[in-house]
């Protein structure tokens, strides 16, 4: 019997940390069939959120709404919140179309007293809750669009009363209930306007970069009480089919396309369903071991440098047709 390189002898049994079972492994080192499906089981337990009760403000509609839908699909009871009670209804119906457990609740998240009252009807209608996605943000006259001595303090305190002061009384609402539960897993939805200067978007970027603040703190302080806290930080989306968008009658996608195409990796705009994803990962058991992380979902948007393009301008230069690896550095000792 040969031994292997960590020391067993090759059909020793390895236990596995969460499988619950051990592992075979054959003289060859292969994983047997067996394991491979007791794995894939493992995995599709971890998304698996059956009994567990989630607050999604901002829910009846955008990215929200594609968050909301996947919880359900995953097992979830879920209560959406939002301001617009149309809106909401039309939301709850699809949710439930498919036999899901959900329901909505008119709620300004920038009322202390509106939020309590959400947590209050929430464990009321389904248990406590235990997933927390805060995803209400400035829009319309709250967003604050303007130059920093133009706008009024105001703008910058409507925004700032909506996308982190909300969160604020979402949390402080749903921690006990979590820390009565054994733990839980919160996500802030930021934005790229955190790390990174847009024109014009000075009240979002404040209210944001609070957001993903308070996001670590949280973390931080609740980890003893098995709570997680992340920020998914979003890049320029849109929705897909079937979704219900946030965007202005006409607004117009193709542009936005083109303009995102060159400020990101990918060289594409996301979509509500991409976004939705990695929010419903870190809400999973599969994210146990993350908490106080930021995880972008922006095509590479961060990480890109926004720097001129030198390709048609070097096209001659050594014959290659490419750009010299430090082109700013022309001229320079």
């Amino acid at each position: 019997m040969v031994p292997q390189r960590n020391g067993t002898s090759g059909t020793e049994p390895l236990q596995v940390e969460g499988m619950g079972q051990w592992r075979k492994r054959s003289s060859g080192g292969r994983i047997g069939r067996r394991c491979l499906v007791a794995e894939a089981a493992h995995v599709e337990s971890a998304d698996r959120l059956q009994d567990r009760v989630a607050i999604v403000t901002g829910g009846s509609s955008g990215i929200g709404l594609a968050i909301a839908m996947r919880l359900v699909a995953a097992g979830a009871a879920v209560m959406i919140a939002g301001r617009d009670a149309t809106t909401g209804a039309a939301a709850r119906q699809a949710l439930t179309r498919s036999g899901g457990a959900a329901e909505f609740f008119a709620a300004d998240v920038s009322s202390e007293a509106a939020v309590t009252e959400l947590v209050v009807q929430t464990a009321a209608r389904f248990g406590a809750p235990t997933l927390l996605v805060n995803n209400a943000g400035p829009s319309g006259d709250a967003f604050g669009l303007g130059a920093v001595h133009e706008l009024p303090a105001s703008a910058f305190a409507d925004a700032m009363n909506i996308g982190a002061m909300g969160a604020l009384y979402c949390c402080q609402a749903v921690l006990p209930h979590m820390m009565a539960q054994g733990g839980g897993a919160i996500v802030n939805i930021s934005a790229i306007a955190a790390a990174r200067a847009i024109p014009l978007m000075g009240a979002y970027a404040m209210c944001k970069a609070a957001l993903e603040a308070l996001g670590r703190q949280v973390a931080n302080d609740y980890a003893r009480h098995g709570v997680r806290c992340n920020n998914l930080v979003v890049g320029t989306v849109r929705p897909g089919p079937g979704d219900v968008s946030t965007l202005p009658a006409g607004f117009d996608h193709a542009s936005l396309d083109r303009a995102v195409a060159a400020t990101t990796m990918a060289g594409r705009v996301g979509s509500y369903a991409e976004a939705a994803e990695a929010a419903l990962f870190l809400l999973s058991d599969r994210s146990r071991f993350i908490t106080g992380a930021n995880l972008p979902v922006d095509g590479g948007a961060i990480g890109k440098l926004a720097y001129p393009d030198y390709s048609d301008a070097m096209a001659g230069v050594g014959g290659s047709g490419e750009p010299s690896p430090n082109p700013q550095t022309e001229g320079q000792a």
